[in-house]
C-alpha cells in the first residue's frame, strides 16, 4: 500500500501517470487540480519511485487520500495549466538565466502549448522574412 505525505506533495502528477492499476486518479476541473489515492493492494513501488519529491511511500496500511491544488493560468492564453507547488519547484530548481527562452521571456508562467508555439513562430519568423 501507498502513503502520502501531502506536506510534500506538489500536484504534478507523476504518480497518476504511471500508476497500472488506476489508484491514482487526477481531475482538472476550472482552476482546481484534485488527485484521489485510493487504497492500494498492488506491491509494485512505481508510483513511489515516479515522485519527485518523495510524498508517496510504500506502507503496512494505507487510506483514502484526497488533495487539491489550485492551479495557476498561463501568462499568454490565461488557461490554468500548472500549480504553484510546480511552478515554486521550478523556479527553487533551475538557474535564474535558465528560466528565460530564446527571446528573454520567462517561460515558468508560461503553459506548454504556449511556449511551444512561441518558440516555433520565433524560429519562423526569420525564414519567412528571407523568403518574402
Amino acid at each position: 500500500m501507498i502513503s502520502l505525505d501531502t506536506t510534500k506533495c506538489i500536484g504534478c502528477c507523476s504518480c497518476s501517470n504511471v500508476c497500472p492499476s488506476k489508484n491514482i486518479t487526477r481531475e482538472d476541473l476550472r482552476d482546481k487540480r484534485t488527485i484521489r489515492y485510493k487504497k492500494c493492494s498492488e506491491f509494485c513501488d512505481i508510483c513511489v519511485e515516479s515522485c519527485p519529491c518523495k510524498a508517496l511511500i510504500l506502507a503496512a496500511q494505507g487510506e483514502d487520500v484526497e488533495i487539491a491544488f489550485d492551479l495557476v493560468k498561463c501568462t499568454v492564453c490565461g488557461e490554468p495549466f500548472a500549480t504553484e507547488e510546480m511552478l515554486e519547484r521550478i523556479r527553487s530548481s533551475v538557474p535564474q538565466n535558465l528560466r528565460v527562452d530564446s527571446a528573454g521571456q520567462s517561460w515558468v508562467e508560461i503553459c506548454p502549448m504556449c511556449r511551444r508555439d512561441l518558440e516555433r513562430e520565433r524560429a519562423a519568423r526569420p525564414i519567412i522574412k528571407e523568403r518574402a
